[in-house]
């Protein structure tokens, strides 16, 4: 609700405007004074939005309280009123960004029209300085989460300058994370419009681009959990803090917060999670290192069912739901320290397009819940078990690749490529790739780019047949593309090879 003061020496034009206010806009609160002075002393006391004060008046006239109220910190929009012979004083009134200028004796239409316009700028304006404090704040508390060592008197200071006060009866913190493409701005403004009625709350952005609330009101977020659940296509968790009373600690119950939202991981169906709730689960110390070992050594091996079995002991759900967060966090560092680095440092880089797997694998939380990361985790081993299954049968029987070699060489002048002979071999693609060059030293395509350019020498040596009528015989249906492996292999062009050996 706006204020309106309205200051004139002439009572019954005071009053008279007061009236047509009050019966327009009844929402508006009024003021009158009949001086600048007494003016100038209610605008101190009251603190209105918009001014309409008249030109000439007694011990104060509305010249100098406009000059007075720009030195103040916060400006009310000023409407000066004026008679016709007052036009000097009109025009300086106007060098002090006054909004309008009304004659006597006043129109209503024009002063209806006048305040209609000046509420429409406040309105704006509010909604700017609205958005600017937003983002401020959210800049302002993002750093102070982000810098454990930031001084308690700077702290303060931050939050003076955002306008937060302090929480009487404490507070909570409470993130909202929820799954899919939900989130960022455009979820920060659905949150807001569920919190219009809710006072002593402060939404903002986390740094991951999380709704995060700091509020007085604990069951503010039951509220929010059961406006949210009417959307049945969108899957949230809130996780709440404990409640603390020093908003210095703000850091520690955000802390809370990210805690109690990771045991979503293992209660997916959880819309709400306390950190109350799961702050006494016991750290757990130990890691089952041997039975992670074990499995690491039986890959490749013929004993598939005990790495199952192995597996499913050290994923045992009833110890890791029993447990604190950090000992599956702990787990999955183990498990990608023992078995999967190292087993694709042993294989090389090209293994790691065959397992794109492991990049999501490495971060627990890059899966929606325990289940879906067990089945990915046993999915993984399973695939490095076959495939080390195969590669110490690749290693062992040369024969694959002296077949592979005699194939190359007999069909190097049709469409060949890797695939077209990993699949005459029988071989998966990517370990017959990584294979072909632990075997030959040179990968595939320089290989047969050799084999053709060796035929392409002996039949330029030997025969009388055209560059052309060769290049088609070596596989190189375009005479520029084989002109072009040929220098890049020989150092001369066919021609010139030719001309040299023929």
């Amino acid at each position: 609700m706006y204020k309106v003061l309205i200051a004139d020496d002439e009572k019954n034009i005071r009053l008279g405007i007061q009236a047509m206010i009050k019966r327009e806009f009844p929402d508006l609160e009024t003021f009158i004074a009949s001086d600048g002075q007494e003016a100038l002393e209610l605008i101190q006391e009251k603190e209105p939005h918009i001014v309409i004060t008249d030109i000439k008046m007694p011990r104060m006239d509305g010249i100098q309280l406009i000059k007075e109220l720009q030195q103040k910190e916060i400006q009310p929009s000023l409407l000066i009123l004026s008679g016709y012979d007052d036009f000097t004083y009109a025009k300086e009134a106007i060098k002090h960004k006054v909004k309008d200028y009304l004659l006597k004796p006043v129109n209503r239409t024009e002063l209806f029209k006048s305040l209609n316009l000046i509420m429409e700028e406040l309105e704006q304006n509010q909604k700017m300085t609205y958005q600017h404090m937003d983002e401020y704040r959210a800049s302002q508390l993002n750093y102070i989460l982000l810098n454990p060592n930031i001084q308690e008197e700077v702290v303060e200071d931050l939050y003076k300058k955002m306008k937060i006060e302090s929480f009487p009866e404490g507070y909570y913190v409470g993130i909202i994370e929820a799954d899919g493409d939900v989130g960022g701005e455009d979820f920060l403004s659905k949150i807001n419009q569920l919190l219009l009625s809710s006072s002593a709350t402060i939404p903002f952005l986390d740094k991951d681009g999380r709704v995060t609330i700091i509020s007085a009101d604990i069951e503010l977020f039951t509220l929010l959990k059961e406006q949210l659940g009417r959307d049945r296509h969108l899957v949230f968790t809130i996780g709440i803090s404990e409640r603390e009373s020093d908003l210095r600690d703000l850091r520690k119950t955000y802390g809370q917060a990210v805690t109690a939202l990771k045991y979503h991981f293992l209660y997916p169906r959880r819309q709400i999670i306390l950190y109350e709730n799961i702050k006494e689960k016991p750290e757990v110390e130990s890691l089952p290192a041997d039975l992670i070992n074990k499995i690491s050594n039986m890959l490749g091996t013929e004993r598939e069912k005990e790495i199952k079995e192995n597996l499913r002991q050290v994923m045992d759900f009833d110890l890791i739901a029993h447990s604190s967060i950090d000992y599956l966090e702990n787990l999955n560092k183990e498990i990608n320290e023992t078995i999967f680095k190292g087993f694709f440092k042993r294989l090389g880089e090209e293994s790691l397009v065959t397992f794109e797997l492991l990049n999501k694998i490495d971060n627990i939380y890059n899966f929606d819940n325990f289940h879906e990361y067990f089945h990915a985790l046993e999915d993984l081993l399973m695939r490095i078990h076959e495939y080390h299954k195969q590669m110490k049968s690749v290693y062992s029987e040369q024969k694959y690749m002296d077949r592979a070699i005699a194939y190359i060489r007999e069909n190097y002048h049709k469409d060949l490529n890797l695939a077209v002979v990993a699949n005459y071999i029988s071989l998966n693609y990517s370990y017959f790739s990584h294979m072909f060059k632990e075997y030959i030293g040179q990968n595939f395509v320089d290989y047969l780019k050799m084999v053709r350019v060796e035929s392409a020498k002996k039949l330029l040596e030997e025969t009388d047949f055209k560059i052309l009528e060769i290049s088609e015989m070596v596989g190189y249906k375009n005479p520029k593309q084989f002109a072009r492996v040929f220098r890049d292999v020989e150092g001369i062009s066919p021609k010139e090879y030719r001309e040299k050996n023929g």
